[in-house]
């Protein structure tokens, strides 16, 4: 019983992670200039915000230690349905901290960007806040992995119900957009477009969201025999 209380509340911390990820993202987006901005604009914006930004990407960082604790769950419960070496399992948990690595190396370009803003040379400014934004790139190839696994399990082993899967699986359709942020700086594929990181962004959400709430809820799939 206690094993089981204790995985459940692993498993929240998806839905904590979510919400720390939106509100700090929140934080350190807001008023931001468009990503084909001068330095000066980027620098300016961070002199003026620095405090706010601070503690956004403080919170998004508490966002990935929830995240990492539900990926514990998660992990448990695709084992449990998967049986044999745990193929899927392992695919879903190392991609899920590639990701969050990915999006570590993110926040910490953005963080020096905040830290002295009125002692860099403003394109220096931009520049290490745009290798946070690019980093979004290699993090989308790691969470389209962790989405795809994570949907595969699903259908295939019962390790999710058939509904939480397909979230899953189109988080993983819609990931790889985000890597037309290593391409262009203004449009849909940008930073701060549609296809480059709202979607990208709404529907990981929603798979994890949905996924975390199935497994506090204390879903448990038949064991692979």
């Amino acid at each position: 019983m206690e094993s089981d209380q204790n995985a459940r509340r692993g498993a929240a911390g998806g839905i904590i992670s979510v919400i720390l990820f939106l509100v700090g993202f929140g934080m350190v987006n807001s008023g931001a200039p468009s990503y084909d901005a001068s330095g000066t604009a980027w620098a300016a914006h961070f002199a003026d915000h620095a405090t706010r930004i601070q503690i956004g990407l403080a919170v998004v960082s508490a966002g990935i230690f929830f995240f990492v604790w539900f990926l514990g769950s998660l992990r448990s419960t695709i084992t449990a349905a998967e049986g044999g070496t745990g193929r899927l399992a392992s695919i879903a948990y190392g991609a899920g901290l590639i990701g969050a690595g990915a999006l570590l190396m993110a926040f910490t370009g953005v963080a020096v960007a905040a830290f002295r803003p009125d002692q860099l040379d403003p394109d220096l400014t931009r520049a290490f806040n745009d290798f946070g934004a690019l980093a979004a790139g290699p993090a989308a190839a790691a969470f389209t992995a962790f989405s795809a696994a994570t949907a595969i399990a699903g259908y295939r082993h019962g390790a999710l119900p058939a509904p939480v899967a397909g979230f899953s699986a189109l988080s993983a359709i819609t990931q790889p957009l985000g890597l037309g942020v290593m391409f262009c700086t203004t449009g849909a594929f940008a930073a701060d477009g549609v296809l480059g990181a709202i979607v990208p962004i709404i529907t990981f959400a929603i798979a994890v969201l949905t996924a975390s709430w199935t497994l506090m809820r204390g879903w448990t799939p038949t064991p692979a025999t």
